[in-house]
């Protein structure tokens, strides 16, 4: 049974260093338990130290049914190895003998080199084309998150016509920055409550919990700020 697991590099303390996925390493395991509950579990039990063995990552505008944030975990090679014994599997013995053959083809590509500059050399390259993948993977990543940002921003609960500040005004062409969208919110609580109408809560990867507020409270709140 081959081992399908993908190994990167990732920012972990000062170095960029191998890692691999907790979510493919939990799934080549074949865990069936949830995988959050899994890996703090493996966490605790193998005295892993975050931002040296392992680094905690929020999956951008990803919630849980629950509401919270989503997370991905990162671990180095050897925190993978660890796991992969613990599991006491065969398994396990599949994952962990497959991280050790990566570490041997990784040693056997790199030619022995006896100038200590030369070596040094290749090693900067080496960390540099790590840093430029790295800054690749990056930007690929952001320019996802601002093809989102329209939706993040725009949370809603349709269902009972509330938004959120910044959600609405996207929604209606009159787009506010993070400070007005935070003053007005503060009118739009005060006349909620004057109303007697709910104040909802959302989730945003960026701001954590945001207010949500009735359609009429918006309108009402937009159109004064814009008279004003």
């Amino acid at each position: 049974m081959t081992v399908n697991i993908t190994i990167a590099s990732r920012q972990i303390g000062d170095d960029l260093t191998p890692t691999v996925n907790g979510r493919d390493l939990h799934a080549e395991l074949g865990v069936k338990k949830d995988f959050t509950d899994w890996i703090k579990a493996q966490i605790k039990r193998a005295m892993l130290v975050e931002d040296r063995d392992y680094v905690k990552v929020p999956q951008k505008g990803e919630l849980s049914a629950t509401g919270q944030v989503r997370h991905d975990y990162h671990l180095t090679i050897e925190a993978s190895k660890h796991i992969a014994m613990m599991s006491g599997t065969a398994r396990g013995a599949e994952v962990r003998e497959y991280f050790l053959e990566c570490e041997r083809r990784a040693k056997a590509a790199v030619p022995a080199v006896k100038d200590p500059r030369t070596a040094a050399l290749i090693d900067a390259l080496v960390r540099q084309d790590a840093l430029e993948q790295e800054q690749a993977r990056q930007a690929t990543e952001l320019a996802r998150l601002q093809e989102n940002v329209a939706v993040i921003e725009a949370r809603t609960q349709p269902e009972n016509k509330h938004f959120t500040v910044l959600g609405y005004s996207n929604l209606i062409g009159r787009p506010v920055d993070a400070r007005t969208a935070a003053n007005l919110g503060r009118k739009c609580a005060a006349l909620s409550r004057e109303k007697g109408l709910i104040i909802g809560d959302v989730r945003d990867a960026r701001f954590g919990t945001v207010h949500s507020y009735h359609e009429s409270v918006l309108q009402e709140v937009l159109a004064t700020a814009t008279n004003s």
